[in-house]
Parts: C-alpha cells; sequence; structure tokens
C-alpha cells in the first residue's frame, strides 16, 4: 500500500509518505492513521524520521555562516559557479543577509534544501505517530520499550536542532521565544503559538531522560547496534550536550562520563589514519562512531559549488576552510591534513572533511553517504569543558587538573608529539579564562565541519565574524561584511512560507539590510 497524507503540525504542513510500508496504517479519517502493530510503527519511524523527509535538508550551510568558511576570488567572466546554487544565493548566505530565503527563490532554489523549520518537524511528526499509538498495538514488550525510547530520543534530537536554529541561545536568555511544542501527531484546529527556549529544552531533557530509562530497562545488546538507529550511548552523548549548552557543568560532566566509561567505543588513535587520503569518519568502520546521519547531498549544493579556472586546468573549489581555521592547527597535528580536504586544483582546503571521498578525488562520495555523527571525541570535548568552566566557576585547582587529563587523552590521539612544545599548540593553564579559550580550540579542530561551530559561537556570547566578498578574481578589490557580537541573525529567520502557514508564529528580528564595511 502506499499514501500521501497531509497533517498539519505546528501551523506547518508536513508531509507524510509511506512508500513501501506494506499495510502498516489504515486510515480512519482523512487525517488519522489507525495502526496494527509494533512492526508497523517501527516502519513509519524508519521511514518518517530515520530515512524518511529526505526531500528536506537539515544541515545545508552552517559551514557557510560560520568562521570556518571562506569564498576564493570568483573570476566572474567564467559566467557562473557550477552548482545548482548560483552566486548571488551563496553570498547572501555567506554575508548573513536578512532576506537571503528571498535571495534563494529568486535563483529558483528548492526551499527544500534550505527549509531546516520543515525538515525538522516532518521528522518530529513520525516520532509523535509512534507515540500515540505505541500503546495501543500489538508487539512484543521489549520491542515496544525499545521503539519508544527510539521515538523519545529522536523527538528530543530535533526540537533540540530547531531550538538553537530559531530559538535565541539558551544562556541569553531562555525565556525568549523558542520553537513551538507540538507533541501528538493530531490535526490541531488553531495555530501554534512559539514556546519559550526554556520550555522547549525542558521537553527535549523530558524526552531524553525517559528515553535513558526505556533504554536501561534493556538488555545490554538492545542498548546500541551498528544499525544506523539512535541508542542509550546517543541518548547519554545528547544528554551531555544539552547541559553543556544549558551551563550545567556538573550533569554535563556526568553524561559525558557514562559515554566514555561505556566500553563499546574507542577514540582512533594516530595509527588509524590512513597514509596519502583522508579519513571517513561518518560510518561504523571508525570505532568512534555512535551514530551516523544525514547525507552528503544536504550540504554540497552550498559548501561544494566549483568555478572554471582555465589557467588552473578545470574546475577549482570556490567555498574553502578559513585560513583562521586553517593556521589552528600546528604542523604535526594530523587532523590538518585529515580533517581539511586539499582542493585538486589550488592550495585552498576545501570547506568539508571527514567524509568519503571519491577514489582519487576531492570530490564527495556517494549523496547517500553519511556525512555526520555522534562521535566519541564529543564526550571527551564536552567533559573537558565542564571541568574548565567548573574550574573557573569554583577556583579548585582540581578541576583544571582535570581538564588538562581528559583533553590530553584526546590530544595524544591526535598529536604526532603531543609534548613537543616547540611543535604542538600547548594547552594553556595560565588562567582559567586561557584554559576554557584553549579547550573550546580544541573543540574547533576536532569539530570542523559537523555543523558544531555554528552553535558553540552562539552559545560563546555570539562574538564578531568577519567575512570577506572578493569582486571578481582580483584578490585586491574585496568586500567585507560582518556578522556583530551578539547580532539577531546569529538567530536564523523563521522561513517566510512556514510564517504564511501559522498566523500565530512571531517572526525573529531581522538587521537591516548589510552592506560591505569597506
Amino acid at each position: 500500500m502506499k499514501k500521501t497524507i497531509y497533517i498539519i503540525v505546528s501551523g506547518l504542513a508536513a508531509l507524510l509518505c509511506s512508500s513501501s510500508c506494506g499495510k502498516f496504517l489504515e486510515p480512519k479519517s482523512e487525517n488519522e492513521f489507525v495502526p496494527r502493530t509494533v512492526e508497523s510503527l517501527d516502519e513509519v519511524l524508519l521511514y518518517e524520521t530515520y530515512r524518511g523527509s529526505k526531500s528536506f535538508s537539515t544541515i545545508p550551510f552552517f559551514t557557510l555562516i560560520s568562521d570556518d568558511a571562506s569564498v576564493a576570488p570568483f573570476k566572474s567572466s567564467e559566467k557562473d559557479l557550477l552548482s545548482s546554487v548560483h552566486l548571488s544565493s551563496i553570498k547572501a548566505i555567506y554575508t548573513w543577509q536578512p532576506d537571503m530565503y528571498y535571495t534563494l527563490d529568486a535563483d529558483h532554489v528548492s526551499s527544500n534544501t534550505y527549509d531546516m523549520y520543515s525538515g525538522g518537524y516532518a521528522r518530529i511528526l513520525g516520532c509523535n505517530a509512534v507515540l500515540d499509538y505505541l500503546h495501543s498495538v500489538d508487539g512484543k514488550p521489549e520491542k515496544k520499550t525499545r521503539l519508544e525510547a527510539e521515538a523519545r530520543a529522536l523527538r528530543a534530537y530535533w526540537y533540540f536542532y530547531l531550538v538553537n536554529i530559531y530559538g535565541i541561545p539558551y544562556g541569553t536568555n531562555p525565556d525568549g521565544l523558542g520553537v513551538p511544542l507540538h507533541l501528538t501527531a493530531t490535526v490541531s484546529g488553531s495555530t501554534i503559538e512559539r514556546n519559550t527556549v526554556r520550555e522547549v529544552y525542558e521537553q527535549v531533557l523530558a524526552d531524553l531522560l525517559a528515553a535513558e530509562t526505556l533504554f536501561e530497562s534493556l538488555p545490554r545488546e538492545s542498548q546500541w547496534n551498528r544499525d544506523t538507529r539512535v541508542s542509550l550511548p546517543f541518548v547519554q552523548l545528547l544528554l551531555s550536550r544539552v547541559y553543556l549548552y544549558m551551563e550545567d557543568w556538573e550533569n554535563a560532566l556526568l553524561y559525558a562520563d557514562k559515554v566514555i566509561s561505556d566500553g563499546r567505543f574507542r577514540l582512533l588513535n594516530r595509527g588509524d589514519f590512513p597514509v596519502g587520503s583522508n579519513i571517513d569518519m561518518h560510518n561504523y568502520s571508525c570505532p568512534e562512531v555512535i551514530w551516523p546521519y544525514g547525507y552528503i547531498a544536504e550540504f554540497t549544493e552550498y559548501e561544494n559549488p566549483y568555478m572554471m579556472v582555465y589557467s588552473l586546468g578545470g574546475r577549482v573549489a570556490f567555498v574553502t576552510a578559513s585560513s583562521d581555521l586553517f593556521y589552528l592547527y600546528s604542523a604535526d597535528d594530523i587532523r590538518r591534513s585529515q580533517y581539511l580536504v586539499q582542493d585538486e586544483r589550488s592550495e585552498n582546503k576545501r570547506a568539508y572533511g571527514k567524509i568519503a571521498l571519491k577514489k582519487n578525488s576531492a570530490d564527495p562520495e556517494s549523496n547517500n553517504t553519511f556525512a555526520r555523527s555522534f562521535r566519541l571525541s564529543e564526550a571527551y570535548l564536552n567533559k573537558a569543558e565542564a571541568q574548565a568552566e567548573l574550574f573557573r566557576s569554583t577556583g579548585d585547582d582540581k578541576y583544571k587538573t582535570a581538564a588538562v587529563e581528559t583533553i590530553g587523552i584526546l590530544r595524544q590521539n591526535r598529536i604526532e608529539n603531543p609534548g613537543n612544545e616547540q611543535n604542538s599548540i600547548q594547552i594553556d593553564t595560565r588562567s582559567a579564562d586561557r584554559l576554557v579559550n584553549s579547550i573550546r580550540n580544541e573543540r574547533r579542530r576536532e569539530l570542523c565541519f559537523e555543523d558544531h561551530r555554528w552553535f558553540d559561537l552562539r552559545r560563546y556570547g555570539m562574538p564578531r565574524i568577519t567575512h570577506i566578498w572578493y569582486d571578481g578574481d582580483d584578490k585586491a578589490k574585496y568586500s567585507a561584511y560582518a556578522l556583530d557580537v551578539e547580532d539577531c541573525q546569529y538567530t536564523l529567520p523563521i522561513p517566510p512560507a512556514v510564517m504564511l502557514l501559522n498566523s500565530a508564529l512571531v517572526q525573529n528580528p531581522l538587521a537591516p539590510k548589510r552592506n560591505s564595511l569597506l
């Protein structure tokens, strides 16, 4: 059976498509399903939340708006970029223009490639459907427990994701506007207002803590498998991240330790990195991976465009890794060559890494290859940052010692000579502020091109970022654009099409049109 049904969630028309799901749902009315078995609901979660909604991108351009990306001088005589996303669209995103969605629409860019709001709620809808019907279907108790744990964990993840895109940072004002909470799959008879950031975080924590309890009630072999499904370690790592964003250092530390002590994962060591090629870290062949997600096709339109430069022999990368990021690595840091992909025809590094590449090429592999993952290394970084922040807030040297030890475990697996002060960038312990900054820099090195940087900048106080845009192919001719300290564009606008569907939504503040600083 194959059905396509539209259901309104939070005033948003979210498309549900039950492609090839067999007889998993029988329609009771135009907007309601009546599932019969736990296997039916498992298919709902699989196709609508894990694999479904692939038409909506959820990781399109976070690197492009952070300080980890730059652009190369564009040879304008070559007409246009070799990309479905035009130059004007990339410029609008890269320079944080408040009307960037209108520019994308004028360029005939599909909203599915940038509407992360709709993508997130489409996935939440699948979770809600499972949770609505789970206790009324037939099936083994253990399977129902596992399915509820997965649905709660995934719903928490997507709400956490949405509130950190469209809500203001928790540390700035937790009582500011977040995103609407809709916790059932039924159609709402009225439009739905935005909840506060605090309320969304409370729901995220409630779902994650419930998921943790459910997973812990299962046999250990059912708590995590290499089956691309969320798990107990995923829940605990996400809890560590959520508490870190909330500046609840004790709980961030507690849950990071749970992941580190799990025993099913280990850090890549120096000998694990390939020679002469870049590592692919987002699949289960990497011993750090807890959960892989996101597809390469979701970001390549914005972060992998080419320009033709015949003098260099053909296609050259247009969006590149920033020099600021590149020079953050020491000469003996393995990550400088492993995490930053070398462009084939220029000295620049591509604005992606740690993904599968085509053989003998710097191009991304299959579009269905995973592009992101939850990894063990984040647990070490969360733990070290929490320890450093506890040192800063308490002045207790035991936290400083612990933070240095924790980050040292990660560094000894990434640096050729981690104790060589002449070659390596060292962890600065001369003050609490310097220690925190050192660990933040280590986080940037380790998690580059995995979307962490944009969210980290938000919680670091939203610092000023400057982007250079070249006016042609002459490096001497350029414009400069700034995202100011605590700029309102650190919270992305809700897409206009979404606003039209829900009259109760309040749009985020918009900055004036950004002009060059020069």
